[in-house]
């Protein structure tokens, strides 16, 4: 859905004029939904559209949003015939008006799904909603990234050492509150480490929500907002997408819209998720359990940026008004799923 009309000005007119297989006058709508890059609709004068992702006016951090890697590894995706859209035109240019900004394909009639399936789809399309989302997921993690332009994207050795360090590090160099769990759930997760992992492409930020699908049937099309993508230990994303998938082991739970679609009935339950994880990629998961905590511990981390800026003035949403309860709930959950 769009929500307003924004100006193109003259220089960005230009660029878009040589970059794209377009003409104007051009269209540029912002889109709703999604609480990191800012999301348009861009359309030219014959109709043609296109999705175009800039950083958004209070970035987190210039690493969250660099589009440059985002298109990169759409470029690599689309090599590899893995389900994302496929890139148009980047510009990494702030002298452009606009810029920096990635132009991808626009998926007209694609859908995003949160708590309702459209009702075109089967009675029971949550089954196959669960099914289409594993094997996206395991395509990704299928691909051969040092064959297909993602060599140095990221550094897989010493991944999941880092991991701890870095987000419990992000979180101290903005808390504005005590957050308890941090510590408790850093001293788990450093004793829980696996001792080893298969490096692959992370998506990192992988849930039901930054999926796209048909319409008219239960189809995944794409999987989308890559910014945050990396070469590491893949099976990061499933952890993140099984925490949020089924039952909630607390009350009142965070972020309670995501992927609320899986505590619809006849959604097949976690344990299935994993089982056909296995099957498509060929190998078992290990520590489940491992894996969902450090997916929230993360979340939790990079979160909690947003909720600084609300308090600082500088993110007025309701996204970040909510996450003053959201936050520490995430890290409760996760404290859940421990066990301890």
């Amino acid at each position: 859905m769009t929500t307003a009309t924004l100006a193109v000005p003259a220089g960005l007119a230009a660029w878009l004029d040589e970059h794209l297989d377009g003409a104007g006058p051009w269209r540029l709508e912002r889109l709703t939904g999604g609480n990191s890059n800012e999301t348009c609709l861009l359309s030219d004068a014959a109709g043609a559209s296109w999705v175009l992702r800039r950083p958004p006016p209070h970035a987190l951090s210039a690493s969250a949003h660099d589009v440059g890697r985002e298109h990169r590894v759409l470029t690599a995706l689309a090599v590899a015939g893995a389900p994302a859209p496929r890139p148009a035109a980047c510009c990494e240019d702030p002298d452009v008006p606009g810029g920096p900004f990635l132009v991808m394909e626009h998926l007209a009639d694609a859908v995003s799904i949160t708590d309702t399936l459209p009702q075109t789809w089967p009675s029971d399309g949550v089954v196959a909603l669960a099914d289409e989302v594993v094997d996206a997921l395991a395509a990704v993690h299928r691909v051969a990234w040092d064959e297909v332009g993602l060599d140095g994207f990221g550094r897989p050795d010493g991944f999941l050492e880092r991991q701890v360090r870095r987000w419990y590090g992000q979180w101290e160099r903005i808390a504005r509150r005590p957050l308890p769990r941090m510590d408790d759930l850093a001293a788990w997760l450093e004793r829980r480490r696996p001792a080893s992992f298969q490096p692959g492409l992370v998506h990192g930020d992988f849930h039901v929500d930054n999926c796209l699908f048909a319409r008219a049937s239960p189809r995944l099309l794409a999987v989308i907002d890559w910014e945050m993508a990396t070469i590491g230990d893949p099976l990061l994303d499933l952890g993140l997408l099984l925490a949020f998938w089924g039952p909630r082991p607390v009350e009142s739970p965070a972020m309670p819209a995501l992927q609320a679609v899986s505590r619809t009935p006849g959604a097949p339950p976690v344990e299935h998720l994993v089982t056909r994880y296995e099957a498509r990629v060929g190998r078992p998961v290990g520590d489940v359990a491992y894996y969902r905590v450090l997916a929230l511990f993360k979340l939790a981390a990079i979160v909690e940026a947003a909720w600084s800026q609300h308090l600082a003035g500088d993110l007025d949403t309701p996204y970040a008004a909510a996450l003053g309860h959201d936050v520490p709930t995430l890290l409760e959950e996760a404290w859940a799923i421990t066990g301890s």
